[in-house]
């Protein structure tokens, strides 16, 4: 839209918004062109509206890889693709406006915040079907919320309520029934207000340290900071409070 905010819809509602080839094919696809798409300011990601944000993969669709080559082709070629979402140059919202299930829990934690409504919950079914999580989603479940919850959730295979996911990390707020697509825009509107260039660089940050030591975290750190210094981003900001106005950002 014209604030540089994109929404991406998981549209199979008779299907509950399951994963099969051309979902996977089509999200591919948008995150390549979003990637290199400088007026982006945010991505909000959600399912058609109904019960289901995403029922994980379609288990008519999964059953067509018959061998462990097979399903490890497609456990990493879904590896790619929401590493490519996760590593978009801008904030990825998640707004969870119904449940999210097995591999459609793994979609929801490649994404940098996370919205959910009050009815909707999470549940890592993967064991219950003879699987594990495959596409990235027990590596940050385990950063997410840690060894002990992430190895209980992982092979109870319980429902997580919204609430309870707040309270572990796994959700950054919980919105009325009906409200998590408006609180995913009202989040991605702010994000959209901030300097491009400063929100780029903070991607960056999040990415490049997650898994350094502080020392080499702090050197990313600074070296970002100084291509945002004498950025005209930074000088209109300055001007602008001494003027005592709204700034105009170019992304320069």
């Amino acid at each position: 839209d014209d604030e540089g905010i994109c929404i991406l819809t998981l549209n199979r509602p008779e299907i509950r918004n399951a994963i099969d080839d051309e979902i996977m094919r089509l999200l591919a696809e948008e995150t390549a062109r979003l990637a290199s798409d400088e007026s982006l300011r945010a991505v909000v990601l959600t399912g058609t509206r109904g019960d289901a944000f995403c029922a994980g993969g379609d288990l008519k669709w999964l059953q067509s890889f018959e061998t462990a080559e097979a399903g490890e082709a497609m456990s990493r070629r879904m590896q790619e693709i929401l590493a490519d979402l996760a590593n978009l140059p801008v904030p990825v919202i998640c707004a969870l406006n119904g449940y999210a299930l097995g591999g459609g829990t793994e979609i929801a934690l490649s994404c940098d915040i996370r919205v959910m409504e009050e009815s909707a919950y999470l549940s890592f079914r993967h064991a219950r079907i003879g699987l594990m999580p495959a596409w990235g989603g027990g590596a940050r479940l385990l950063r997410l919320c840690g060894h002990a919850h992430a190895m209980e959730l992982l092979t109870t295979c319980r429902d997580i309520p919204a609430g309870e996911a707040l309270e572990i990390g796994l959700t950054n707020t919980v919105v009325p029934e009906g409200a998590g697509l408006a609180e995913g825009m009202r989040l991605a509107r702010e994000v959209a207000r901030a300097a491009p260039l400063s929100v780029r660089a903070i991607k960056k940050l999040m990415i490049e340290a997650a898994e350094k030591p502080l020392a080499e975290a702090a050197n990313i750190e600074a070296s970002l900071f100084a291509g945002l210094w004498d950025s005209a981003d930074h000088d209109e900001a300055v001007k602008a409070f001494f003027e005592k106005r709204a700034p105009k950002f170019r992304g320069r």
